[in-house]
């Protein structure tokens, strides 16, 4: 409970600020700057209210430099708009003005994962991005509900092993507790387990064996089989006689070739030989009459 200032009932209002400036630091703590319509400061030990978290304004006090701060952890969590008011010293206060008090800072907690190993490394940062001192503890969210402890070292990180993670990605409300600091809360996704890939035997190379031949062991023709009844050109002379009967016998005994009435080979040859004979016999016949 803060209580006012005496007023003076004659005293005159405040001037009526244009506007009420808050800035950030980057630890979060806020600086407020209210200005005259003229860009001017208010005079020092002049106090500011502007809204808080549950309906409670906050008070800021003016100091020589015009502006005053209000610590981080002493901001609303949320951003919380509404109006303001300035009052100087022995005077009343002014007429509201919008202004909006922003939420606070958080910290926040890094969780990088190594993908081959799975080891997880944890780093919690200040809202101004400074890390934590060593001795810092953070639990982070874990299976079945049960949070993860992690100490900080020297190097502002701590690490947890992949065969202490969950199976599956966590997330939840992480705490950050400083040495001789009450904890606080922040959100963070614990990731899951990762699981090694088993290695495949590569399938093995099969070489192409060349076949007997020579070839690339592909499939290649058979040879064609001779014709059982083909004149071969270096096969014995046979008399006549026989031929011309073989001949026969066969052309009587052989069907036609489909659909072409090709006689066999056989057949061909012995009206071939017929034929060179009866051309042997005229032509002594007319040397003989000659």
């Amino acid at each position: 409970v803060e209580t006012p200032a005496k007023v003076t009932p004659n005293a005159p209002r405040t001037e009526k600020p244009a506007k009420i400036e808050i800035t950030r630091k980057p630890n979060g703590d806020a600086v407020v700057t209210p200005k005259k319509p003229d860009g001017s400061t208010y005079p020092s030990g002049s106090k500011v209210v502007i809204p808080g978290e549950n309906n409670t304004p906050i008070t800021v006090t003016i100091g020589d430099n015009g502006s005053g701060e209000v610590p981080n952890d002493k901001l609303p969590k949320k951003d919380v708009p509404g109006t303001g008011t300035v009052t100087e010293p022995n005077k009343k206060p002014s007429q509201p003005v919008d202004v909006t008090t922003p939420g606070q800072k958080t910290p926040t907690v890094d969780v990088e994962q190594d993908p081959k190993t799975g080891d997880v490394t944890v780093t919690p940062k200040k809202p101004d991005g400074t890390t934590y001192p060593p001795g810092t503890t953070v639990e982070i969210p874990g299976k079945d509900g049960n949070p993860i402890t992690v100490t900080i070292g020297e190097d502002g990180k701590g690490k947890v092993p992949n065969s202490e993670l969950p199976d599956g990605k966590v997330p939840g409300t992480g705490k950050i507790t400083e040495p001789g600091k009450p904890a606080v809360e922040v959100p963070v996704t614990t990731p899951g387990k990762v699981t090694p890939e088993t290695p495949t035997d590569p399938i093995p190379d099969v070489p192409v064996t060349p076949d007997t031949n020579g070839g690339s062991g592909q499939d290649t023709p058979a040879p064609a089989t001779p014709t059982p009844n083909a004149v071969t050109p270096n096969a014995d002379q046979v008399d006549t006689k026989t031929t011309v009967d073989n001949g026969a016998k066969s052309n009587d005994s052989q069907n036609v070739l489909p659909n072409t009435g090709t006689e066999s080979n056989a057949t061909l040859a012995s009206l071939g030989l017929l034929g060179i004979l009866g051309g042997l016999g005229l032509a002594l016949g007319k040397k003989k009459e000659d």
